[in-house]
């Protein structure tokens, strides 16, 4: 018997104080390349980019969503910095340089807040989905509030760079969205202002 109990914890010691392989993470970034040259700024379309924040599940670990009431957090895949930071330079990028918004450093005037609500895997259909709110406002009112959400198919092939090109494909496709969006109520504006 004394025997047989020595025979176990020498083999579970074993087991436990064993080298395993480490679980090495992988980092990813969902950046893509500017596909428009710069033009030349409006000086009738100005904006002042305000708070770009992600929601407090928002980290440098990648979410999967299994289901409506499910996140679980990728261990081994991790954004290079924060979702959110992401968005604000894309944002950055499509406004004032692609599209030839001035920069308005000041708090008069319209400003635009975005909130990343999502920057998650769904599992099944395998899609990657960025959702976020815009708000754009002057020191007085409101003037648009709209919850852009896009989702991306992930393509076949190796999974880690495969989320993070749907990812990228997401983050650009939704850039775009509320830059437009943004722009057409800035000319919008300025129009109603000149009459």
């Amino acid at each position: 018997m004394r025997l047989t109990l020595l025979f176990v914890l020498c083999a579970t010691g074993c087991a436990l104080l064993g080298k395993g392989d480490p679980q090495l993470s992988r980092y990813y970034t969902p950046e893509y390349d500017a596909d428009a040259k710069a033009v030349p700024a409006r000086s009738d379309l100005q904006l002042r980019l305000g708070r770009v924040e992600g929601w407090s599940h928002l980290r440098e670990r990648m979410a999967e969503r299994r289901s409506i009431r499910e996140l679980v957090y990728r261990e081994d895949r991790r954004w290079t910095e924060r979702p959110e930071v992401y968005l604000r330079r894309a944002l950055s990028r499509t406004l004032f340089e692609e599209r030839g918004v001035v920069e308005s450093l000041s708090g008069r005037g319209l400003s635009l807040d975005v909130e990343l609500i999502a920057f998650e895997e769904i599992e099944q259909p395998h899609l990657a989905r960025m959702q976020a709110l815009l708000v754009l406002r002057d020191d007085r009112l409101g003037l648009l509030e709209e919850t852009i959400t896009i989702e991306q198919p992930v393509a076949k092939g190796e999974e880690g760079p495969a989320v993070a090109d749907a990812f990228s494909l997401a983050l650009h496709a939704g850039v775009t969205r509320i830059a437009d969006r943004v722009v057409a109520k800035l000319v919008a504006q300025t129009l109603h202002a000149n009459k």
